[in-house]
């Protein structure tokens, strides 16, 4: 028995090390000017990021005027030297930016952010931000390839800093995700993001066995 329960103490030690042992992913944005797409792919870990550009129409009730839409065509993500920003009509700046509830052409802009699998995601970092900025991100679920529906994870969240960790410490665990703004102050600009590959699930169900065994033998 003594045996057997060193095997396992180290099997268990060796599972626990890899779990927590898993590194923070960062994807940086910032680089060469690639102008406008209606998606940019990037690479890290294993793990793809697609980035699309979304718009929307909330007033300041938070009320929906019109649903999520993508950007396609010649309008779409802006890739810049200084991050990620969303080109949404002719007259439309570079920036991630809100837009006038009033106005069905000045819309509110969102960044998608769709892994190829879940990951623990941990934040991202704003840039050009001033005083006046505040910005959102939500959990996204698809109801079919054109709709989707957002769950808040934080609203209005502002920063005294020109650049700045818009984090969610220990994380949250998805696919799909909305960086966005609302107000017709905002624009910023999208430098990087982080996030924690999600262990196999074969991995995590051999930990648990562990523990259960662990447990059944404390009981006896």
């Amino acid at each position: 028995m003594f045996k057997i329960s060193t095997i396992i103490t180290a099997v268990l030690i060796f599972i626990t090390g890899n779990c927590l042992a898993n590194p923070i992913n960062v994807i940086d944005f910032i680089g060469e000017n690639e102008g406008v797409q209606e998606s940019y792919n990037f690479q890290q870990a294993g793990v793809s990021l697609t980035v699309q550009a979304w718009v929307t129409n909330v007033n300041t009730e938070k009320e929906t005027l019109q649903p999520w839409s993508q950007l396609v065509g010649d309008y779409g993500v802006y890739k810049g030297s200084t991050g990620l920003g969303v080109i949404s009509n002719d007259e439309d700046g570079s920036d991630l930016d809100g837009g006038r509830s009033s106005e069905t052409d000045d819309l509110d802009e969102g960044l998608l952010f769709s892994f190829s699998e879940q990951v623990n995601f941990l934040g991202f970092v704003a840039g050009s931000l001033s005083d006046n900025d505040d910005v959102n991100l939500a959990i996204v679920n698809f109801i079919s390839p054109t709709q989707l529906i957002l769950t808040d994870v934080f609203v209005d969240i502002g920063s005294s800093f020109e650049s700045d960790i818009f984090e969610v410490f220990p994380g949250i665990i998805g696919r799909h995700f909305m960086v966005w703004v609302d107000g017709n102050d905002d624009d910023v600009r999208i430098i990087d993001t982080a996030f924690i590959k999600v262990p196999e699930p074969t991995t995590l169900s051999l930990f648990s066995l562990v523990l259960i065994f662990f447990n059944i033998r404390r009981t006896k």
